[in-house]
């Protein structure tokens, strides 16, 4: 039902729309920053689709046999393909999963489960870094098969943006020749790395990012969680709900405290915490944690440059409304400070992460550099 769904009242009403008419297209394009709901709208859209007793003549009802099935993504009509490890071959039309190594077969079947219970799970696979061509393959194969009367197949590639030039190809060569009765529906987050030869066969619908409200009171229903803590998530998530899950998983309040006391250490010239922190950050080699602390540390220098740019700390205007005084100090003591550096530097550093470099000396290099782009007014 689209109450499963966070916010995005006109994609809801544009795909009931599209429903209600009877003029289904033949290929969608979700595209969106990461974690407002693609995914979740294609699952929910397709089964409306295939819904066997719709609510108000416009929703699914979630209970029917072939709501359950493609919930649990068992339906033979319903196929979700994602990123996945490379296997021995691509040469035959079969699924790829089927010929996963044993290891790489588990986590996707648990990621694929984890999705099921959660549509806004994002899916995160060892080693998954582009969708294979025979995951396309398949998709040809099946999408020409015949379905029963009433049935539509429905077919979500998502992170479409991680499809490399052969399997765009292919894929391309079934959006000219669409067969009937049967919609694929892409998501990405990165649409100007899709071929403009996809994205214009494409009817192309945009997701805004999530209200802090409607962030915050689904996190709130779901439990587990303080309200300061839902409230501070809702608004340093920049409307992604599936980040807001992770900065509460990784402990937002510390992870934040954290990224403060180096800051304020940096500034101290206090070199023994400045290493510890950039130690314990990424102990056990955690580039997840690694990333959020620069995440972090990048929220704090943009709020650094609002105060900067209104001369003064004003609540209402920073991400970390809560903590406006400490910045107004950080402001007062550091005004000459090259906030454009700093903030070229954090990007850096983030790019660093995903190669094979040892992540302490990541953090203790961008200390370094960050150390010279602080100045302190002339005395």
């Amino acid at each position: 039902m689209w109450k499963n769904i966070i916010g995005q009242d006109h994609v809801v009403e544009n795909l009931k729309s599209v429903f209600l008419s009877h003029k289904t297209g033949h290929a969608y394009l979700f595209e969106g920053t990461d974690g407002v709901g693609k995914d979740a709208v294609a699952i929910e859209f397709a089964k409306l689709l295939n819904c066997t007793d719709l609510v108000n003549g416009n929703e699914a009802c979630d209970n029917c046999p072939n709501c359950r099935k493609i919930a649990s993504f068992r339906s033979e009509y319903f196929k979700f393909i994602c990123a996945l490890p490379a296997s021995k071959t691509d040469e035959s039309d079969s699924d790829p999963v089927d010929k996963l190594a044993g290891a790489d077969f588990d986590e996707y079947m648990e990621q694929i489960s984890a999705k099921s219970d959660d549509p806004y799970h994002k899916i995160n696979i060892s080693g998954a870094n582009n969708i294979r061509i025979n995951s396309i393959r398949d998709l040809v194969s099946k999408i020409y098969l015949s379905a029963p009367a009433g049935l539509t197949k429905v077919f979500i590639v998502s992170e479409a943006d991680k499809m490399k030039q052969e399997a765009s190809n292919a894929l391309l060569k079934i959006l000219e020749e669409p067969p009937k009765n049967s919609v694929i529906i892409l998501t990405t987050s990165k649409v100007n790395s899709l071929p403009q030869t996809i994205i214009g066969r494409c009817q192309r619908i945009h997701f805004e990012a999530l209200r802090e409200k409607d962030i915050a009171d689904k996190l709130l229903t779901e439990g587990g969680y303080t309200e300061k803590q839902v409230n501070l998530a809702a608004r340093l998530c920049f409307g992604s709900y599936s980040r807001a899950i992770d900065l509460l998983q990784m402990g937002i309040e510390e992870l934040r405290n954290t990224a403060l006391e180096y800051l304020v250490s940096l500034l101290k010239n206090d070199p023994a915490t400045v290493v510890s922190i950039c130690r314990n950050i990424s102990a056990k080699n955690d580039r997840e944690k690694t990333r959020q602390f620069l995440f972090f540390l990048n929220i704090w220098i943009r709020d650094l440059l609002r105060v900067k740019a209104a001369g003064e700390a004003i609540p209402e205007l920073l991400t970390n409304y809560d903590l406006a005084d400490r910045l107004g100090k950080l402001n007062n003591n550091f005004p000459e400070s090259d906030i454009f550096n700093i903030v070229l530097q954090l990007e850096e550093a983030e790019k660093l992460i995903g190669q094979n470099i040892q992540l302490t000396l990541i953090l203790v290099n961008l200390s370094i550099k960050l150390k010279k782009y602080f100045v302190k007014p002339a005395v």
